[in-house]
Formats: C-alpha cells, sequence, structure tokens
C-alpha cells in the first residue's frame, strides 16, 4: 500500500484516541469536580445544622437565665422593701421607731442671721 496512506490513517487513529482519551480525561475531571462539590454541599448543610442546634441552645439558655433574673430581682424587691427592712430592724438589732412624743423637728433658716427652732417635747 501507499505510505501516505497508511500514515494518514495512522494518525487520524492516533488522533480518534487522543481524542477519546482527551474526551475521558475531561469527564473524569467532571465527575471529581461534581463529587468534590456535592462534598462541600453536605459539608455547609451539617455545618449550618450544627450552628442552628448550638444557636437554638443558646435561646434556651437565655430564657432559662431571663427566667432567674426575673425571680432574683423579685427576691430583691421583696428583701429591699420598706416593711422587711423595718422587721429585719426590729427582729435583729432592736431598733424601734419612736413615739410622737419623742420625735423633735429642727428647722434651720440661713441667711444673715441664722436662726434656730425646736418644736417638740423632751
Amino acid at each position: 500500500m501507499n505510505p501516505y496512506i497508511d500514515a494518514y490513517k495512522k494518525s487520524s487513529q492516533d488522533r480518534e484516541q487522543k481524542n477519546r482519551r482527551n474526551l475521558f480525561s475531561a469527564g473524569m475531571l467532571g465527575i471529581f469536580f461534581l463529587l468534590v462539590i456535592s462534598f462541600l454541599l453536605v459539608y455547609k448543610h451539617t455545618f449550618g445544622q450544627h450552628l442552628l442546634f448550638e444557636v437554638q441552645q443558646l435561646k434556651a439558655v437565655q430564657k432559662e437565665l431571663i427566667t432567674e433574673q426575673s425571680v432574683l430581682l423579685g427576691e430583691k424587691q421583696a428583701v429591699l422593701s420598706r416593711a422587711k427592712i423595718i422587721e429585719y430592724a426590729r427582729e435583729h438589732l432592736a431598733l424601734q421607731f419612736p413615739s410622737p412624743e419623742q420625735i423633735r423637728w429642727i428647722r434651720v433658716e440661713a441667711g444673715n442671721n441664722v436662726a434656730l427652732s425646736i418644736t417638740g417635747r423632751k
């Protein structure tokens, strides 16, 4: 046969084989990228779910802390009320309110002449 035709056929076969190899390589590369992207999407979704779970836990803790704070504020108001302070002073410190006869009122008027007046019983 003609050496030119044989060389052409051989180069044509080589080109087809190369094209098939390139197509196969491109297909494998595409599958690899799709696989990597799918793993990244699964990781992103899993990480997002984990963060959502943490946020829900933190919101539950926040609600518990707010409830505890309101209870403590109520206790604080109860302890610091005027009636509780008077009761504590009577029980633990033996303090009593003075009777109206024991109260003395002092009035001080400032100015050029300082005047002091005391009212009430001794």
